[in-house]
């Protein structure tokens, strides 16, 4: 730096002086004279300042150096020192605690139903399905697992997807319509509104003040029910990094447990930080407790997780699953 403002305010100004002067020594006249001497002048008071710049430097060019070092130093130890900083919070991301279960019990569960949203309210379980031809919503008893009431979606245009309850209404996702509806939880049969939503709908849970939505990413948008504006946003991440195919949610005391699409895996989320802080393995229930059961497809997989308060219990299903299993967490 020190060098090329060297070059910028000495060495410069006098190589145009230098190519002024002798062109107009080529020329002829009266001009040569005049000009010849506002050139001399102008190069003899660029000597003097470059002779002055010249002692200046020879002067001062040892503290000069040092303060170019010392400066160069602080910059290197900063960035050193931020770098510590990013590797230190990464590594503090602990691994995701395996969280042990016991299957407190079982019910039977709807194998027509795609399973996409599960909620467990006054006693009842609410399941919202999905696919074009068979989405709906239905209400099941605790004690035995029967549906007691069904609600179809009529436009078969309409995909089905996750469900929340809060504040007397159900609202309800759609898979790619980008529309939300809200229902009067006293009557099922026809929405009292909708929200458009930007983005594909998957999961839904709520705190008992707002909802969360996931989208199959690693994100889940906290929204404001009252106009489904997205007012917060986390970002789930373990230990190896950020992890998407976030799919059906449940909030339970602050953490936020995550069905991750096509596995037997439920991530509990702590909402504060977005870590995933333990893991819920589901792999060998369905082969244990129902062997004979075979699967109708290849999305014949784990989705469904609600929270009952009363028991503290997690109710679990999947798709086109046989049975519903209640889990008994540390």
């Amino acid at each position: 730096m020190f060098f090329g403002e060297f070059v910028k305010t000495m060495i410069l100004p006098l190589q145009g002086a230098v190519r002024v002067y002798f062109m107009i020594l080529l020329t002829n006249g009266h001009q040569e004279y005049y000009f010849n001497k506002r050139i001399l002048i102008y190069f003899r008071l660029h000597l003097v300042v470059f002779k002055f710049q010249r002692e200046m430097y020879n002067k001062y060019k040892v503290w000069l150096w040092a303060a170019v070092i010392v400066l160069a130093s602080c910059k290197n130890k900063k960035e050193e020192t931020q770098a510590a900083v990013s590797a230190v919070d990464s590594t503090t991301v602990k691994a995701p605690e395996v969280l042990a279960y016991k299957v407190a019990g079982t019910l039977k569960h709807d194998t027509a139903a795609y399973t996409e949203g599960f909620e467990l309210y006054g006693n009842k379980l609410y399941e919202g399905t999905g696919t074009f031809e068979n989405s709906f919503i239905s209400i099941a008893d605790t004690s035995t697992g029967k549906i007691e009431k069904k609600f179809p979606l009529k436009d078969k245009s309409l995909y089905g997807e996750g469900i929340s309850i809060l504040n007397n209404q159900l609202f309800r996702l759609t898979y790619q319509n980008h529309i939300a509806y809200v229902y009067d939880l006293k009557d099922l049969t026809k929405p009292t509104g909708t929200f458009k939503w930007p983005y594909e709908g998957w999961g839904m849970t709520n705190d008992g003040k707002n909802l969360y939505v996931s989208v199959g990413s690693s994100f889940i948008y906290k929204l404001d029910p009252k106009s489904f504006a997205v007012i917060g946003q986390i970002q789930v991440t373990d230990d190896l990094g950020t992890v998407d195919n976030l799919n059906e949610l449940e909030y339970v005391n602050g953490f936020i447990y995550v069905n991750k699409w096509q596995t037997t895996k439920i991530l509990k989320v702590d909402v504060s930080t977005g870590h995933v802080v333990g893991t819920i393995d589901c792999f060998g229930l369905l082969s244990q407790y129902a062997p004979n059961y075979t699967p109708t497809s290849s999305d014949s997989v784990l989705n469904g997780v609600a929270w009952d308060k009363t028991h503290q219990l997690l109710y679990v299903t999947g798709k086109n699953w046989p049975l519903i299993f209640k889990l008994k967490l540390p």
